[in-house]
């Protein structure tokens, strides 16, 4: 199966567009059906991430302050950055270039990739712009038309777990917001006297 809509969910240390990124989960996911295809889990050594960001006390803390699981996911990484990169860059490609990534947060996972694909391995990211997604987004959307009533499956806080629980309730929102309703859409049309000075 051809798949095109790619979660992806990271584990940094900071939270600008310069964080270091010490690990990228994502799965592959079909929102029609709720499918979810190949994964991507891979942890990066902290030494080394640190090489290629900006480290964010805050950030420190808040990891500080979760589970011992979740802790323990972050420091598990022996590869080096640019080895991760390479890898998770020929996975973004697997089902041709049209990949469509998701990231909980507009300004988040995306931006930070978009930083470290350049800085790390000193080319674009392997999507167009105009094909990202965002989960958030879509969840304001189906607030109150859509409800989501399924858990997380492992560890929050650790990328691949958070990656397929993002992807099933998108499909989820997706599924709904897309049902046919019973009554045809309201079409808004501006007339030519509208006033639209600003």
């Amino acid at each position: 199966m051809k798949f095109t809509h790619l979660m992806i969910d990271l584990e940094t240390m900071g939270t600008a567009a310069n964080a270091p990124v010490v690990a990228i989960g994502a799965v592959y996911f079909d929102p029609d059906t709720g499918t979810l295809g190949e994964t991507f889990d891979a942890a990066i050594d902290v030494e080394d991430a640190v090489r290629y960001g900006r480290v964010s006390g805050s950030t420190i803390k808040w990891w500080l302050g979760q589970g011992d699981a979740a802790r323990q996911k972050i420091v598990r990484g022996r590869h080096p950055s640019q080895l991760v990169f390479e890898k998770f860059y020929e996975f973004c490609l697997k089902h041709g270039d049209g990949v469509k990534p998701w990231g909980n947060g507009a300004s988040f996972d995306i931006t930070i990739l978009d930083y470290a694909f350049g800085r790390i391995l000193d080319k674009p990211a392997p999507w167009k712009f105009w094909n990202v997604r965002d989960c958030r987004t879509i969840k304001e959307l189906a607030d109150g038309i859509v409800k989501f009533t399924g858990t997380l499956e492992g560890v929050a806080h650790t990328a691949l777990d958070d990656a397929k629980h993002q992807a099933e309730w998108v499909s989820v929102y997706w599924q709904g917001l897309r049902k046919p309703s019973a009554a045809p859409a309201a079409v808004i049309t501006a007339s030519p006297s509208d006033d639209f000075d600003f």
